[in-house]
């Protein structure tokens, strides 16, 4: 299922989205909400995830291997952004800002610096007035 989502996607160009660590976690278990928001996605949209977000689900404490082969193996179908000067200089801005942990502040600024609607399920992140971001929370 994850191969026919996200590999047609990838190749054409409409809207960007970024998924929050969260999501993609949701994804992968099947929760109904997130799987419904990527079904209902056009063909033409495009999602990402951040190199944070990579980080994050790899280092799972006690991860299994079955486990990292399922995320590499979505991973390897969507594009990771990588962590630019400009993304590190807006990251350090909101930092200042806002007071969001890091991790947040480096998401945040991925999606802004690439024009991407951020996809999250973490409430306070989605509610946060941020100059330059799009969010949709709570799937």
């Amino acid at each position: 299922m994850i191969r026919s989502l996200f590999r047609k996607r990838c190749v054409m160009s409409g809207n960007k989205y970024l998924s929050d660590t969260n999501i993609i976690l949701g994804y992968l278990k099947g929760q109904k909400g997130i799987l419904r928001f990527f079904k209902t996605r056009s063909d033409s949209d495009i999602f990402f995830a951040s190199q944070i977000t990579r980080m994050e689900l790899l280092g799972f404490p006690d991860i299994t291997d079955a486990e990292e082969d399922t995320i590499k193996t979505f991973l390897s179908l969507i594009e990771v952004l990588q962590i630019t000067a400009e993304i590190e200089e807006c990251a350090i801005t909101l930092r200042r800002q806002t007071r969001m942990k890091l991790p947040d502040c480096i998401v945040a600024a991925t999606a802004i610096e690439n024009g991407c609607v951020l996809v999250t399920n973490n409430k306070d992140l989605a509610k946060k007035q941020i100059n330059g971001l799009k969010s949709i929370q709570s799937l």
